[in-house]
């Protein structure tokens, strides 16, 4: 199983945005050293109090020229706010830059606030998402091309560099809703999927997945990426204890910030109920906290229920919890339980 952190470059309480950079690139050192496959950048814009990331591919090629082992992706790229044809350019350069060390993961976002800002209507998003897909694919793939769709169009192109990884970065993409997943899976491509949804619902929709993976001829079931909240701790009672404010501060957020923002009532719904759901139901259902014994079950338990390759690991949800605590975390994490997926 492919063990990656995923950073949201994070602002907490007080800190100031040098620092949190900072904070994030040592984070991301200290990763590479412990041995952690991959690191994983988000992408945010608009929120002062929560991230500094708002150029994901910008921080993929710092962290790219600060590592030499880890593999670097995006969790994910906002294709629709960008043009395709610049992030087919950018996307290659970091891919050169890495040696080949780089991961294409790519989304729409839920949140309608970053559309607002940019200007982008978000009901252009699923449209606006698989048509810059199919460019930044048939620019990877072709010496030279012209496209000509509803939201772009290109003539005689030649994107350079190309991809140092043939024929091009593996490409992933952030599914939700049903018919994404079937979607997806004719194309090819491996996927992420949140421990936010039910499981039963979960293993429902990626049989839909790999029906359609095996459909379209495409072989062997497809890589699965789940990205799930997790804490480690020696002590089973800090392991829950010492996340808990910051993971309340994420849910709360949620409920008070984001579902203002989110593409869909049922979306907002959700982040709102989330605020009044008991800490106990959050570590039951919602998160990986727990003795290095204990995470290494619950994985265990997703590797089997789900058939996932890989985990994208939030070790510092809701952001506001201690580097010092962050860093033990991930290294208990590294020494502990990783070695019982390898």
């Amino acid at each position: 199983m492919n063990f990656g952190m995923f950073t949201d470059f994070h602002v907490r309480k007080g800190m100031s945005q040098p620092e949190a950079f900072d904070e994030s690139f040592a984070q991301v050192t200290e990763a590479e050293n412990m041995g952690i496959d991959s690191v994983w950048l988000a992408e945010h814009h608009f929120s002062p109090d929560r991230s500094v990331l708002a150029s994901p591919m910008v921080l993929c090629s710092a962290i790219a020229a600060r590592t030499s082992r880890i593999r670097i992706g995006m969790a994910v790229q906002v294709l629709p706010l960008t043009n395709p044809l610049r992030v087919a350019e950018e996307a290659a350069t970091v891919d050169q830059i890495s040696k080949g060390r780089f991961e294409f993961g790519i989304g729409r976002s839920g949140l309608t606030k970053y559309y607002q800002g940019y200007n982008v209507p978000y009901s252009e998003s699923r449209q606006r998402f698989f048509e810059a897909l199919e460019v930044i694919m048939t620019a990877w793939n072709n010496p030279q091309f012209s496209y000509h769709g509803e939201f772009y169009a290109y003539n005689e192109v030649t994107v350079v560099p190309k991809p140092y990884q043939e024929p091009y970065p593996p490409t992933r993409v952030a599914v939700a809703s049903e018919d994404t997943f079937s979607l997806v899976g004719n194309m090819g491509h491996p996927i992420f999927i949140s421990a936010n949804t039910p499981i039963p619902q979960l293993r429902e929709r990626l049989l839909l997945y790999r029906q359609a993976r095996q459909k379209s001829g495409h072989e062997g079931p497809g890589e699965v990426s789940m990205r799930v909240p997790i804490y480690v701790s020696e002590d089973a009672k800090k392991a829950e204890s010492e996340p808990e404010s910051s993971a309340m501060h994420a849910i709360r957020y949620g409920a008070e910030e984001l579902s203002k923002t989110a593409a869909s009532s049922e979306g907002a719904e959700r982040l709102r109920k989330m605020a009044s759901v008991p800490y106990e139901e959050i570590l039951q259902n919602r998160v990986i906290f727990g003795t290095p014994a204990a995470v290494t079950d619950r994985l265990q338990e997703f590797q089997e229920t789900l058939g996932i390759t890989g985990v994208v690991l939030e070790v510092n949800y809701g952001g506001q919890i201690p580097n010092g605590q962050v860093v033990n975390s991930v290294k208990l994490l590294a020494d502990k339980v990783m070695p019982n997926f390898k």
